[in-house]
């Protein structure tokens, strides 16, 4: 026969493990309700700045697409100081977003395989590693414009790796709308 005490031990005893369980049931059910970030939020003005500043860098290109001199170079200098302007701004706004660790990363990669593009890294945002080699590049040429001007084999060579680089930017920010 139990005793009012030990009766009483029992019920707080079942209560106790009832509780418990509910309280995991509900918590369980939270997180799962809770989305789970797995890459930097979409941001549209980056994505929207990156194409408008694609084709500016491709009309830049075309101008560009026979060969420069250095005696001509006055008439392209405010093209390339917007564009890599631009470019730098928008790395900036790239990185200034958070990036948690996630599988869409290697997504964006699997895709740039398949298409022949090397893969971006994974040690900084990718659309803004991609931004940077942009800038590197348009610089690059810019400076060597100005100093003795550009065959028509350099500037295609500039224009295919700022081609890569710009493939894996909005490929990369693309993915993130999804």
């Amino acid at each position: 026969m139990l005793t009012l005490h030990h009766e009483r031990g029992l019920v707080l005893s079942i209560i106790s493990r009832t509780t418990k369980v509910i309280l995991l049931v509900v918590m369980s059910l939270y997180l799962a309700a809770c989305p789970m970030q797995l890459a930097p939020l979409y941001d549209k003005a980056i994505v929207d700045g990156i194409t408008s500043t694609n084709k500016s860098i491709m009309v830049l290109f075309a101008s560009a697409s026979t060969g420069t001199t250095a005696e001509t170079f006055n008439t392209r200098s405010d093209a390339y100081n917007n564009v890599i302007g631009s470019i730098d701004a928008l790395e900036i706004q790239s990185k200034a977003r958070p990036i948690p660790k996630s599988g869409v990363l290697d997504e964006v990669n699997k895709y740039l395989d398949k298409r022949g593009v090397p893969a971006v890294s994974n040690s900084e945002i990718p659309s803004a590693t991609a931004l940077d080699g942009i800038s590197k590049t348009l610089t690059m040429m810019r400076n060597t414009d100005k100093k003795q001007g550009l065959t028509a084999t350099e500037v295609q060579a500039f224009k295919n790796q700022t081609d890569i680089y710009m493939d894996q930017a909005i490929t990369y920010e693309s993915f993130l709308q999804r």
